[in-house]
């Protein structure tokens, strides 16, 4: 059937997992790092991305966009590691998986996180084995929200954009579903306020990540009218 949805593609920090990345202390450090090497913070406003952050270090300084990404991950990788060492699962969230997988959906998960974080994360909550793909930015060269990571999961599990779903909490995660052509699922609770969710215009909002399921077979039944 034309539009159906084939494949769920999660966040980790925040939809699948408690919140436990120390965000703002690796941004913070990440600004001391490119204050170092000659970058005017004050230029910068701290409340954007890290993606954006960095493409507009690009645009002003010229440093190479790997050069960059490896000072991210430099900084970023022993909070995302920190993290994952104590990483828990949001409530319910073993049960939702089970039932997206007993409904026949391919699972991925597409993360702005390193390899390293997300791999421990996944395997600390005994929840990677329901996963027919992972990528994370180390598989890619730009972070949400652009839609880099998302368009790579896309492409591992072999599914159209029109076949597949992106589920969570920020609203980098709703635009970068957006920036590819793939429907965006909000849940509450996580990083990013229910108000500032709505305002990036979310296909689909849930409040809490049980109703996942309930809402995946609503969109089912949607598009079989």
């Amino acid at each position: 059937m034309k539009g159906m949805i084939r494949a769920v593609i999660f966040d980790l920090d925040g939809t699948l997992l408690a919140m436990k990345l120390k965000v703002k202390e690796a941004k913070k450090k990440l600004i001391q790092r490119l204050r170092e090497i000659g970058v005017n913070i004050d230029r910068i406003d701290l409340k954007i991305s890290t993606e954006e952050i960095i493409s507009k270090t690009i645009k002003e300084y010229g440093f190479s966009r790997d050069y960059l990404m490896k000072l991210v991950d430099e900084v970023y990788i022993p909070y995302e590691l920190e993290a994952a060492e104590v990483a828990e699962l949001r409530e319910g969230i073993k049960d939702v998986l089970m039932e997206l997988r007993a409904m026949g959906f391919k699972l991925a998960v597409a993360s702005n996180s390193a390899k390293p974080g997300v791999y421990l994360a996944l395997e600390n909550t005994s929840i990677k084995g329901f996963f027919d793909v992972i990528v994370t930015r180390s598989d890619v060269s730009r972070m949400k929200p652009n839609g880099a990571i998302i368009a790579e999961a896309l492409k591992r599990l072999n599914v159209k954009p029109s076949e597949a779903i992106y589920i969570g909490d920020t609203t980098y995660d709703i635009l970068a579903a957006r920036e590819v052509g793939v429907k965006s699922m909000a849940v509450s609770g996580g990083a990013h306020s229910i108000n500032l969710i709505l305002n990036s215009e979310p296909d689909i909002l849930v409040k809490d990540v049980k109703e996942i399921p309930k809402a995946l077979k609503r969109l089912a039944s949607q598009g079989k009218e």
